[in-house]
């Protein structure tokens, strides 16, 4: 029999794991009194952070180009991807809503070198900061970091580091266009660290040691078939690429509660989706169903929220 504690936990944990790649991010989830995560002194909202420059220039969103989805840029180096363009001055600005709770994050991109690139994330409501570091190769995301548990989920603490082991978080821009964007790939990735959390009254933790992540995408047709017009607080975009992703999460872990142990072995599964506009990023995401699988029992795991894009901007 699963308890109410146990669920709980599981729920948590999926919310955490969705959360954290609700940006479409893998890497590095730090909590927000990490020191990599060090707040900023009376930073009114969207002000004074040194990466949103008042002579900023706002993106519409009408984005032209020649072809079924115009090219990245030329110049864009190794990061610059179809979905997720990391080039140097991008910024975003996304509104998160998740089981009744909203928040404001900015994520810019300040430096790529080589076949790295750095984002420095922001929340608007707190001025908490963190930077990471994105793996990229030839056009093609292999690693993304994940939104700071601290920035979204005040009653979660922790560290989870996800590594990359194997495939892509998002192709290259000639991958895509060669099979007419009618297109399967994914990921592989271990996380392991420590999840705390209060529930109920009572302090739980879970500690993982490379418990396997997987992340499968696919476009939903050929052609044409993968467009659909999209509305989100930064504007209106007629020709959206919808992508469909799936997250399977085999979930090992010792879970502590009021300093008893136990043995937890969970799958969880995150189906959701996501729309973008080429060469400016992630518009939109909703959720369309979670669940886990625990001794041999499926359950759904009530997950609700959306990520909108709120504004797109070139800082200078």
């Amino acid at each position: 029999m699963i308890n109410r504690t146990t669920r709980q936990i599981i729920f948590l944990l999926s919310f955490a794991i969705f959360t954290s790649l609700s940006c479409s991010f893998v890497s590095q989830i730090a909590a927000s009194n990490s020191p990599e995560a060090a707040p900023v002194e009376n930073l009114p909202e969207g002000t004074n952070d040194p990466t949103l420059s008042q002579d900023s220039e706002t993106i519409p969103a009408e984005i032209g180009g020649d072809g079924l989805v115009p090219p990245p840029l030329a110049d864009g180096g190794a990061c610059a991807n179809t979905f997720y363009p990391m080039i140097p001055g991008y910024q975003w600005i996304y509104e998160i809503t998740s089981q009744g709770e909203t928040s404001q994050i900015s994520l810019t991109v300040t430096e790529v070198t080589g076949n790295q690139a750095t984002l420095h994330m922001l929340s608007l409501a707190t001025g908490v900061t963190s930077e990471t570091i994105i793996e990229c190769n030839n056009g093609a995301i292999l690693s993304f970091p994940v939104i700071m548990l601290g920035f979204l989920m005040g009653e979660v603490d922790g560290n989870l580091v996800i590594e990359h082991q194997s495939g892509v978080f998002a192709p290259n821009y000639a991958t895509l266009s060669e099979q007419n964007w009618d297109a399967e790939w994914s990921g592989e990735y271990l996380a392991s660290g420590i999840i705390e959390a209060q529930i109920e009254g009572n302090q739980a933790s879970g500690k993982l040691e490379e418990s396997p992540l997987s992340v499968q995408w696919n476009t939903p047709g050929a052609g044409e078939t993968i467009f659909e017009s999209v509305n989100v607080r930064a504007g209106e975009y007629p020709k959206a690429i919808k992508l469909e992703r799936q997250i399977e999460f085999d979930f090992v872990a010792e879970v502590t509660e009021d300093g008893t142990s136990m043995s937890l072995d969970a799958t969880i599964t995150l189906q959701n989706n996501l729309w973008f506009e080429p060469n400016v990023g992630l518009l939109k995401q909703e959720i369309e169903q979670a669940s886990a699988k625990l001794y041999g029992v499926n359950f759904p795991i009530e997950i609700t929220g959306t990520m909108e894009l709120v504004e797109f901007r070139i800082t200078e």
